[in-house]
């Protein structure tokens, strides 16, 4: 038998090992994938290698008896290409129901057809006419005229071809991912040999003028390409149809309802969970124990998700239900797949976690690094009269006392700087306006997370009770025994001077026996006020203000007392507020070392509240007495002078106020008061 030497052998050659080589790799790889899409594939490679090996045979063939030989095996890797081919891409796109006898004999009976007539009939004269050895510039090709049956076929071939490759690319087109990535090539190694083909028969490549058919020579390049989507994009393994590998084996609940709502498909999961989702029964029996499931079906929901409770052995158990409606051709809804997952465990833990933060007696919040409140416990609405609904969204320094705000912030920065937590007191903003004390602390809610959660707990009474027993502890063990000591010396004095002129120490001792008398009056007024159950009410500053200016000038006739007050002045008040301006307006001309005490009371609106200014021309209030109401606290050597300042302080900050006290030049001292209009001002 006599060879020729071709440019296209080594090359049909390597196209042919190559292709035998994909069909060993995916039989030793059977496991993998789903099955018609294995099988297929090992035809196309098979049938591939079958046509490019026959072909590098038939052109190296010498003679014309010996290229008719081998060319019939070319008409049975043709052919079988034919039907492998439209199967593989069938059954990568899940078109597996084309893969049936009747449907799939409109890919298999031409090529049957033409296998059997080569082999029987022969392709001379069957395809061939005149079939002859021609040179083609230093060896010798087949040259023939097409018959109809031949040009029948080829059309057949192209037609199965390009509906193969819009199947194709219509996937590269619509999918996501490694999937679109393997439809795109897969696409390429495809239309590539057709085009060649078509080129080679053309003219438009080669020396031969249509001579050598440049298709099974194509092979060798898309063999590269199937190697590509095989090995990089792992087409055996991960596959749009391996139902074993993210169906059958997923561990949460999968039932696929067709149109009419019936189970058509379900893993074990979702039967353990429903068993009655047998095949074929009705949505509305299989999920009789979850409704909700059963209307989704019914209602034909696409793309949504709820939850839902069964009945897990004597304990409840909670799902996610994820609903994704199936689209046929064209716009036709054809099922629903029902995607269900076991969340019992984390629905447990959060109902767990839910109840304790919502019975805590602390405020709990959680807070993004944009400083907005991104949740925050109920126990604000018990705690401030805050809802959640009007917190959450906003940003957590507004609820902070302006004073306050610049500590706050600085200790909310650090909170997401360092893993440390951050505390701090601050004062927070009550619904009604007033504020209460609280002891925060700041901390990463996770370490990687930009968010921190805030435990905020309420120390006003506590606060309230310690500066009582401050006040008082310095009232009983300071000021009462000092003046004691005093009264006791004096008294000794009177011992040793009953004449006349012991008349001066008795004055002395009146006076501080009237000082101890007004420090026990004030006293007992702020143990009621500390322990008064009053609530707030409506009060006119300015008749208030006008009345207490009158009783001031019939008590100290030196005094000159002037007052502007508008026409009225309604606030919201705690009932002892006249208590706490009557001592404002005693304590600016007592505490007044002048012969003619000058004190200027006026009421000004300011915004949403009203403002009382009481000012004096007096010696004025030292900055480290004044200290001491910034500060909250009594120490043994800041002290306030006298117990009227802190009587005040107290009415008016549980009057939802505000104090400041600060000095007036040339002397003197200004008290300001702020105090929140009542509600019938602001109609």
């Amino acid at each position: 038998m006599a060879w020729q030497p071709t440019p296209y052998t080594a090359p049909l050659l390597v196209a042919a090992v190559a292709s035998f080589a994909f069909s060993v790799y995916a039989v030793g790889n059977r496991t993998r994938g789903g099955n018609s899409l294995l099988w297929s594939f090992v035809g196309v490679a098979g049938t591939a290698g079958v046509w490019s090996l026959a072909y590098a045979a038939q052109l190296s063939a010498a003679s014309l008896e010996t290229t008719l030989y081998f060319n019939r095996f070319v008409w049975l890797g043709t052919a079988g290409l034919a039907v492998a081919w439209p199967a593989f891409v069938l059954s990568y796109v899940d078109r597996t129901a084309w893969l049936g006898r009747r449907r799939f004999a409109l890919f298999w009976l031409v090529p049957a057809a033409v296998v059997v007539a080569v082999w029987t009939v022969g392709a001379d004269p069957l395809f061939y006419l005149a079939p002859s050895l021609v040179d083609a510039g230093g060896y010798r090709v087949l040259d023939y005229a097409p018959t109809p049956a031949l040009l029948g076929f080829v059309g057949y071939t192209y037609a199965v071809n390009l509906f193969t490759f819009a199947v194709l690319g219509y996937a590269a087109a619509t999918r996501d991912g490694v999937f679109r990535r393997q439809a795109a090539i897969l696409f390429v190694a495809g239309v590539a040999p057709l085009a060649l083909g078509a080129a080679g028969i053309a003219g438009a490549i080669g020396p031969e003028t249509g001579l050598v058919d440049f298709t099974p020579i194509a092979f060798s390049g898309t063999s590269a390409l199937l190697a590509w989507v095989v090995f990089r994009y792992r087409l055996l393994d991960v596959s749009p149809i391996a139902r074993d590998a993210v169906f059958a084996n997923l561990s949460d609940g999968v039932v696929v309802c067709d149109a009419e709502g019936r189970v058509v498909d379900r893993n074990d999961p979702a039967r353990s969970l429903f068993p009655e989702t047998e095949l074929g029964v009705h949505a509305d029996e299989a999920f009789a124990d979850a409704p909700p499931v059963a209307d989704a079906v019914a209602d034909g929901a696409a793309d949504d998700e709820f939850h839902v409770t069964v009945d897990g052995g004597g304990t409840p158990r909670f799902l996610t239900v994820d609903v994704h409606g199936i689209s046929g051709p064209g716009t036709a809804r054809s099922g629903t797949v029902l995607l269900f997952r076991d969340v019992t465990e984390r629905e447990t833990l959060q109902r767990r976690y839910r109840a304790l933060i919502e019975k805590s007696p602390n405020v709990i919040a959680v807070c993004g690094d944009d400083g907005l409140v991104r949740y925050v416990s109920p126990s604000i609405e018990r705690l401030l009269g805050h809802r959640t609904s009007e917190v959450e969204g906003r940003p957590v320094i507004d609820l902070v006392h302006p004073e306050d705000r610049r500590e706050a912030q600085r200790a909310f920065e650090r909170a997401f700087d360092g893993p440390e937590p951050e505390s701090l007191t601050h004062r927070i903003a009550c619904a009604d306006g007033s504020w209460r004390q609280f002891e925060t602390v700041i901390e990463r809610l996770f370490e990687d997370a930009r968010e921190v959660v805030i435990t905020a707990t309420d120390v006003t009474e506590a606060r309230r009770y310690e500066q009582r027993l401050q006040v008082l502890n310095r009232v009983l063990r300071h000021d009462l025994k000092n003046d004691t000591n005093v009264i006791g010396g004096y008294a000794d004095l009177l011992r040793d001077h009953v004449d006349e002129e012991g008349q001066q120490y008795l004055d002395i001792i009146d006076r501080k026996v009237k000082t101890l008398t007004h420090l026990s009056d004030q006293a007992r007024e702020i143990d009621v006020a500390l322990h008064s159950d009053a609530g707030r009410t409506d009060i006119d500053l300015a008749a208030l203000v006008d009345r207490l200016c009158d009783s001031l000038e019939s008590s100290f006739p030196r005094a000159t007392v002037t007052v502007t007050v508008p026409g009225s002045a309604v606030v919201s008040a705690d009932e002892l507020l006249e208590s706490a301006v009557r001592n404002v307006l005693e304590n600016a001309v007592v505490h007044n070392d002048g012969d003619d005490p000058h004190v200027e009371a006026s009421v000004v609106a300011d915004g949403d509240r009203f403002r009382i200014d009481v000012a004096d021309d007096g010696p004025g209030i030292p900055p480290v007495e004044r200290a001491v109401f910034s500060e909250a606290r009594e120490t043994a050597l800041e002290h306030a002078s006298g117990l009227g300042l802190w009587l005040v302080h107290w009415i008016v900050t549980e009057s939802g106020g505000d104090l400041e006290i600060d000095t007036r030049e040339p002397t003197g001292t200004v008290v300001r008061m702020w105090l929140p209009r009542a509600a019938s001002e602001n109609e």
